[in-house]
């Protein structure tokens, strides 16, 4: 795989979202004839072409993917030129694997499991899956607006996943695809572990409007923490032994009322629920970071490591150790891939509010990378590495705040 990060995009952006609309308008009209099926805005993602759908005053969302590979990607180059895109595209979207019907079929799984429980997922055709609007405010608004409660809304979440990491999960993916698009390991290798990596890595931001000083100090700490881990790619076991959700953001998790609804899976293999602990924490230790105000970010910072010490709490003393590295490590690499997807995105991309802060924020996050993957690298194992990870993000943002 080719990427590129400097200079222009491969190919111009309107290009590859009107095709995208092109391709769900056609399907709906399809699915919905003389319904008046009317097609919301772009919604920031920067892994499908994703929008609003209204047919017949009913809300639902489009999601479209270009070869499984990142929006971000795409633009770059990473799959040829715009005519080799459309022409791949064509076969792809008549395969059996192309991720959006993966999907269709692991939320179908899902409503069958009852467990978490999920949106419901309209229907599928032609590489288009549309799935039902869910009222509700996400887990993510929840923990910004009342940060004193990160812990509550972190263990409910992932109580609500027992079922999906037990025998029934495990047993229905053994004849399912899984979404390894998704996979932190396999998302961080293919960015970080090719000939094509330093010129990738350099070229970071260079359409972030970050001030060229800061975004220099930045490439430099990541450069240091995927050397780091790269290596620390061992604390990752085999899988193949339990399912996980693989998505599991905290923007990807709905309260309504008392109900907590799931949408965008990714089921995939691992060793055990630690892929769906790292994303869910690390992703909610973003907000923190993120966040403008310093007691606001203590709060937050303080449910992620309550969570964290209950689950390896609960652990035997055998597993503990390593199981944690595990956790650890895999935020590390998922922080690192959702920071630099972000910085890779062409000037004009659709960026959330929280992505495009994410990026302000990025000599800080990017720091406490790489000063955690130093403290994996050492001897210090069990609880007491928590302690002083945690004491390291204290201190990092601290300093840089």
């Amino acid at each position: 795989m080719t990427l590129t990060t400097s200079g222009d995009t491969a190919m111009k952006a309107e290009q590859l979202y009107e095709a995208s609309r092109r391709a769900i308008t056609l399907t709906a009209d399809d699915l919905w004839p003389g319904r008046g099926a009317v097609l919301g805005p772009q919604c920031p993602s920067v892994t499908s072409y994703v929008c609003s759908v209204t047919v017949d005053g009913e809300e639902m969302y489009a999601k479209y993917s270009w070869l499984g590979s990142s929006l971000v990607s795409i633009l770059r180059g990473a799959r040829g030129t715009w005519d080799d895109v459309l022409e791949a595209q064509h076969s792809y979207t008549r395969s059996a694997d192309l991720v959006t019907r993966r999907e269709y079929q692991h939320l179908e799984f899902l409503r069958e499991l009852g467990r978490p429980r999920v949106c419901e997922g309209a229907t599928f055709r032609a590489g288009v899956l549309f799935t039902k609007a869910v009222p509700g405010t996400t887990v993510a608004e929840e923990i910004t607006a009342r940060p004193w409660d990160t812990a509550a809304l972190l263990d409910s979440v992932l109580l609500s996943l027992k079922e999906l990491h037990g025998d029934q999960g495990a047993r229905y993916l053994r004849g399912a695809w899984p979404i390894n698009e998704r996979n932190i390991v396999d998302v961080f290798l293919r960015k970080f572990n090719g000939p094509a990596v330093a010129g990738y890595v350099v070229g970071l931001g260079r359409d972030s409007g970050l001030p060229e000083n800061e975004r220099l100090a930045v490439v430099g700490l990541i450069e240091s923490a995927v050397r780091r881990l790269l290596r620390l790619t061992t604390a990752i076991p085999a899988r193949h032994r339990t399912a996980v959700f693989g998505d599991l953001k905290p923007e990807h998790v709905i309260l309504g009322g008392h109900r907590l609804t799931f949408i965008d899976p990714a089921l995939q293999w691992a060793a055990g629920p630690q892929p769906d602990v790292a994303k869910l924490c690390g992703r909610t230790l973003m907000l923190a970071l993120c966040h403008h105000e310093l007691r606001v970010e203590r709060q937050i910072t303080q449910g992620v490591l309550d969570t964290l010490s209950r689950y390896f709490a609960g652990m035997p003393k055998t597993d503990r150790v390593d199981r944690l590295r595990e956790v650890m490590v895999l935020w590390l690499m998922d922080t690192t891939n959702y920071l630099t997807s972000c910085l890779s995105a062409p000037s004009g991309f659709p960026l959330s509010a929280h992505q495009r802060t994410l990026m302000s924020q990025g000599r800080r996050i990017a720091t406490v990378v790489d000063r955690v993957s130093g403290l994996l690298i050492g001897s210090m194992t069990g609880l007491g590495l928590i302690d002083a990870i945690f004491n390291e993000v204290e201190h990092t943002t601290l300093d840089l705040r």
